[in-house]
């Protein structure tokens, strides 16, 4: 689908410069010389882009901008300022534009600057607010590139056992310092084992996984379960931590003995197996981690399947 740009400029020049350059793209542009017009249109479809040219008159048309970029429902829409060769660094920190661009420099940086803040913006959106980790869209990208490449790596899929018992005790804010932690464990063992070449995201929730090289993961997976039996209790009060347990009533009224929390890991390897689409990987390492949770002592499993 392509992206929607709505450029409002009013110097005839300056816009026939911009039509040139988009003539070729492969964006759906609209312009406007009257902000009124192109607010409605702004209101009624929210554009991927808004580029707006600050040189005629900079204030009102900033002003505007900024008015816009305050309502939470336009944080993810780019803006960019076309603004004179003469423009102050430091009055941009005034302005809630996305970036700007001089207008000597327009026909050869606007479309690169363009497509640079669309990558900015994907990155942004595709991050989990509370770990900072790489969230769902990167990690299928990452995993579908690797197997286009024909990479061997191995795919290992993390969550906790007895979370959900946990957050309903001690309540969302506790249980997300506990996935804060677990992210920051996994990252800082997994970069530690393997330097480059490694990759650490946060699906949602409780759900991590995390791509090695496939004589690394286990190595590195054995740790992430330790340490964390190690931090854990931290996060426990002391009348559970000498327990051993959580102890909390059912829907239908049953008292149930929850122990305390731990990491399961399901693992998988392009090493022993062919995968065409990340999906496929992705389920593979989930059957795994649904083996690794029913297993006595040991919290890993490791899918050693062969192709025929």
């Amino acid at each position: 689908m392509s992206k929607k740009v709505i450029v409002i400029v009013k110097n005839e020049e300056i816009k026939k410069v911009t039509e040139k350059i988009f003539f070729n793209s492969s964006y759906e542009v609209q312009f406007f010389e009257e902000q009124k017009k192109a607010l409605q249109i702004i209101y009624d479809e929210i554009p991927n882009l808004v580029v707006v040219e600050a040189i005629t008159s900079p204030a009102t048309e900033l002003s505007i901008i900024n008015t816009l970029k305050s309502d939470p429902l336009f944080v993810s829409m780019n803006v960019i300022a076309i603004v004179s060769p003469d423009f102050y660094t430091e009055e941009w920190k005034s302005f809630f534009v996305d970036d700007y661009i001089r207008i000597n420099n327009l026909e050869i940086d606007f479309l690169m600057r363009i497509n640079l803040s669309f990558e900015r913006v994907e990155r942004v959106m595709a991050t989990s607010p509370l770990t900072k980790l790489p969230g769902n869209l990167v990690i299928q990208k990452e995993i579908q590139k690797r197997l286009d490449r024909k990479e061997v790596f191995a795919l290992a899929y993390a969550d906790l056992d007895n979370f959900k018992p946990f957050n309903d005790k001690y309540g969302f804010s506790r249980g997300d310092d506990v996935i804060k932690m677990l992210g920051r464990l996994i990252l800082n063992i997994v970069r530690t084992e393997q330097p480059s070449g490694c990759f650490v995201g946060h699906i949602g929730g409780d759900d991590f996984v995390y791509i090695m090289d496939h004589e690394k993961i286990e190595s590195a997976t054995q740790k992430i379960i330790n340490i964390f039996d190690n931090l854990i209790i931290n996060f426990y009060d002391e009348e559970e931590i000498t327990k051993g347990y959580i102890e909390s009533v059912d829907r239908e009224g049953k008292t149930r003995f929850y122990p305390i929390m731990t990491v399961s890991v399901g693992i998988t390897s392009t090493l022993y197996r062919t995968f065409r689409h990340f999906s496929e990987m992705a389920e593979a390492a989930s059957v795994m981690k649904s083996v690794a949770k029913k297993q006595e002592g040991k919290r890993y499993a490791i899918d050693r399947r062969r192709d025929i």
